[in-house]
């Protein structure tokens, strides 16, 4: 029994106020405010999971909880009890709490509610947007760039969570960190908030442990979370960190809409966690996340151990190690996803990827055990290159029989003893190319004594090694249709074997029009991997890139290209720093310039001006100007001209 105490200050891992565990507690006349929990649980954390708790709060005189922080559970997280509980409290932070605030901790299948009713309120959410600024003062109102708060926790927990009408923390460019501008991790999401950066170039997070929890167990360091949070929004720039060997860049845990969109997360460091450690997420819509350069002893890009659905489009994974090496026990996959009902990945890449154990692979997408629904996959448009493990590249399968579609990839480039792909279930792989230095490129999951007798349908492919380049699995089905091809798909090639476009198709590829006639049924996204359109010529090609194709333009592109002629040009990396490779075909020879210009239309740049030959050319753009300098971050086009016939393109140079 604790009794009229006032308890404040305080900071701690789970429970800055109070942690009860394992013990019957009657709590009356606390003040529980002001304390910090690095995990969960601000004011108060209750820990049933390891056993039994019971917490009773005096109705008469009652506590007060308020104005705590935490990464997750602001005031208070009750993680597995056994029942629901009555919270009658003098003060709350505010008047009608969600679980931004006081979350109940669901694991293992506990239902129960926390049920908070207090007298008084701390404050009053903002029903406005608000901005954060490395300048910025959290004694600022925050309603204006001019008054900017300078803490990005400060702004998600004062803001608004409205569901009819979503808000956001605009978070102004510069870099912000513990010890540059003391930002606290993790930051802690809300629902129906957008936390939206200046651009990936513009607004730099970098996540810093606090010294005085670093050698808290099993406890990594975690820039974003969310916590049983719904619709949350995280968009627009980029996220590593620093004097951390165990960081990873989101967390999330049972939520719906966990959003992401034009995100760069590089060089951090995951051990026992990802960077984007996300667990019983549900509807999720990625696109344009890049996740990049790290080195891992486990785990890596992507660890959902429960139930993730949604789509993941235009999204980069790419240059990772797995250090991680057992003599006994199988490596775990650099992504490593239970998927839901329906996972979509479109238009993404996986390229320079290395494990080192010798039982690995690198790519493990799966469901749940006995479902009692069909799951439904579908990889379309991407590319998995580079790729060297000593087992499969990737697994793609699933329990009661699930749906899988794998259409116009391309998978390329790989090493290793076991295949480039495995499926079970349903599935159909149609316009892909499959040509790597395996054993075999695909291969059916025997699934033994699942009772899953797989059916797999192939037709419109290139396969090395054609039907023998097939693993089968005794009593499964596998229809090899008439227009596979076992031929060289005659790659584009150029210097630079690790990036993508090497595997685009050359002038001479049999793989050009190759693609299945009838693309009606296919629900591809109308540009391929290089944002060109997806088909051109008449009809669409094998793989995940359209040979001879222009540049799709979105409706909302700020910029629009001239289309005359059919000069065809892209360029790698794309947003790039310091430098990007600009590969163009001419349809004939004659005298070509290639010129960069800034977002006003001035030029900046004359890259070439001299005579060339048909086909393929290249020209590398280091970033400079006429006079050598270098040129600011921000968008630039390039502009190639031959004759009376023009290309041109955007692409983003974020330093």
């Amino acid at each position: 029994m604790i009794t009229n105490c006032d308890l404040f200050g305080n900071a701690s891992a789970y429970g800055g106020g109070i942690n009860v565990y394992k013990c019957t507690s009657v709590l009356s006349g606390l003040n529980i405010s002001d304390n910090y929990a690095y995990i969960m649980g601000g004011g108060m954390y209750i820990n049933g999971y390891m056993g039994y708790v019971n917490v009773t709060f005096d109705p008469s005189n009652r506590c007060s909880i308020y104005n705590n922080t935490a990464g997750a559970g602001q005031d208070i997280v009750a993680h597995s009890i056994n029942n629901d509980l009555a919270i009658p409290l003098q003060k709350f932070t505010v008047a009608n709490p969600t679980s931004y605030y006081a979350a109940p901790y669901r694991a293992w299948g506990n239902e129960f509610q926390l049920n908070i009713s207090s007298v008084e309120v701390h404050h009053q959410e903002i029903n406005s947007d608000l901005y954060v600024s490395p300048n910025g003062d959290d004694n600022n109102d925050g309603l204006s760039p001019t008054s900017a708060l300078k803490i990005i926790k400060t702004a998600i927990y004062r803001i608004a969570s409205d569901s009819l009408n979503t808000k956001t923390v605009h978070i102004l460019p510069g870099t912000y960190s513990r010890t540059a501008n003391q930002q606290i991790f993790p930051i802690s999401l809300k629902s129906w908030v957008h936390v939206q950066g200046a651009g990936i170039d513009e607004t730099h997070i970098v996540g810093e442990m606090d010294p005085a929890f670093a050698s808290v167990q099993y406890n990594p360091l975690k820039v974003f979370a969310s916590f049983y949070q719904n619709n949350v929004s995280l968009s627009e720039l980029s996220i590593t960190s620093q004097n951390s060997n165990n960081s990873c860049g989101i967390w999330g845990f049972d939520e719906s809409e966990l959003n992401l969109k034009n995100l760069r997360l590089h060089g951090l460091s995951p051990n026992e966690v990802a960077v984007l450690d996300i667990a019983y997420n549900r509807d999720c819509l990625w696109d344009g996340v890049t996740v990049e350069d790290i080195s891992t002893p486990l785990l890596g890009f992507i660890y959902s151990p429960g139930y993730f659905s949604g789509i993941i489009r235009n999204c980069i994974f790419r240059n990772a190690v797995s250090t991680y090496f057992s003599s006994e026990v199988w490596a775990p996959p650099l992504i490593w996803m239970i998927a839901g009902t329906i996972l979509m990945i479109e238009n993404t890449t996986f390229s320079n990827i290395t494990m080192t154990d010798d039982e690995s692979q690198a790519i493990a997408i799966g469901g749940i055990s006995n479902p009692d629904y069909v799951p439904q996959y579908t990889m379309q448009n991407c590319i998995f290159s580079n790729i060297n493990c000593h087992e499969r590249a990737m697994l793609l399968l699933g329990y009661n029989n699930p749906i899988i579609k794998v259409v116009n990839c391309t998978f390329a480039g790989q090493t290793g003893n076991g295949h480039a792909l495995m499926v079970n279930g349903d599935a159909t792989i149609t316009n892909c190319l499959f040509y790597n230095d395996r054993p075999y490129e695909i291969a059916v999951n025997p699934m033994d004594n699942s009772g899953i007798v797989s059916t797999l349908t192939l037709d419109y492919n290139l396969i090395k090694g054609g039907f023998n380049g097939i693993q089968q699995a005794p009593g499964n089905t596998i229809v090899y249709g008439d227009n596979n091809l076992n031929l060289n798909p005659l790659f584009a090639g150029g210097d630079d074997i690790h990036n993508p476009l090497y595997y685009s198709l050359s002038a001479a590829s049999p793989c050009i029009n190759t693609g299945t006639p009838d693309t009606a049924g296919l629900e591809l996204l109308p540009y391929d991997l290089a944002h060109n359109f997806r088909i051109w010529d008449g009809r669409i090609d094998m793989g995940c890139y359209e040979f001879g194709s222009i540049p799709y333009v979105d409706n909302d592109d700020p910029f629009t290209p001239e289309l005359s002629g059919f000069i065809n040009a892209t360029n790698y990396p794309n947003p790039f720093n310091p430098s990007t490779t600009i590969a163009f075909s001419l349809p004939h020879s004659g005298r070509t310039t290639l010129d960069i210009y800034n977002l006003k239309g001035q030029k900046v740049r004359s890259l070439l001006n001299a005579k060339l030959p048909s086909g393929g050319n290249k020209a590398v753009w280091d970033g400079n100007n006429d006079n050598n300098q270098p040129v600011s971050s921000g968008i630039y086009f390039y502009r190639v001209c031959c004759a009376d016939q023009t290309f041109a393109s955007k692409m983003i140079l974020a330093k």
